[in-house]
């Protein structure tokens, strides 16, 4: 849910223009999860997303999660492109990190909802917006308003 929300927002704000605040994601599940040993997974979100706007190349998109201050993890996106003026079907892929000083067991404590809700992220995204690069950053965003239903709307 939280993938989703970050994908979401850097959809919405990754240019000024309004045709490409219109981007937005119709629906999405997470479609697998494989663990890649103790400390790392890699998973498949399926997402359909509505662009209205022109051709998006999203390159170097990247977030960290935070407790406190304290990193707990990463995660990168693969590389993806949304078509131009379609409702789309994508296959995205995130590569999940779990920071070298966190241990499975307190990670296992951020399964409660309310202590998620207390994290931050930080999140940064470089690509193409109709041929031209753009980079967005964003620092401490709390978990608690990405959880909420279209927080995105509200940068």
């Amino acid at each position: 849910m939280i993938l989703i929300s970050l994908l979401s927002l850097l959809l919405v704000t990754m240019s000024g223009c309004k045709k490409y605040e219109k981007i937005r994601i119709v629906s999405a599940t997470v479609e697998s999860v494989n663990m890649k040993g103790l400390r790392a997974a890699e998973a498949v979100l399926s997402v359909r997303i509505d662009n209205p706007a022109g051709k998006v190349v999203l390159e170097d998109v990247k977030g960290t999660l935070k407790h406190s201050g304290k990193i707990l993890g990463s995660v990168t996106l693969v590389p993806f492109t949304l078509e131009p003026r379609t409702v789309s079907d994508y296959k995205v892929t995130a590569m999940l990190e779990l920071d070298g000083s966190v241990g499975l067991m307190s990670l296992m404590s951020f399964m409660n909802v309310r202590k998620l809700k207390e994290c931050t992220v930080d999140i940064s995204a470089q690509g193409k917006v109709a041929g031209i690069k753009a980079k967005k950053e964003y620092k401490d965003i709390p978990v608690k308003r990405l959880l909420e239903e279209n927080y995105y709307e509200k940068i």
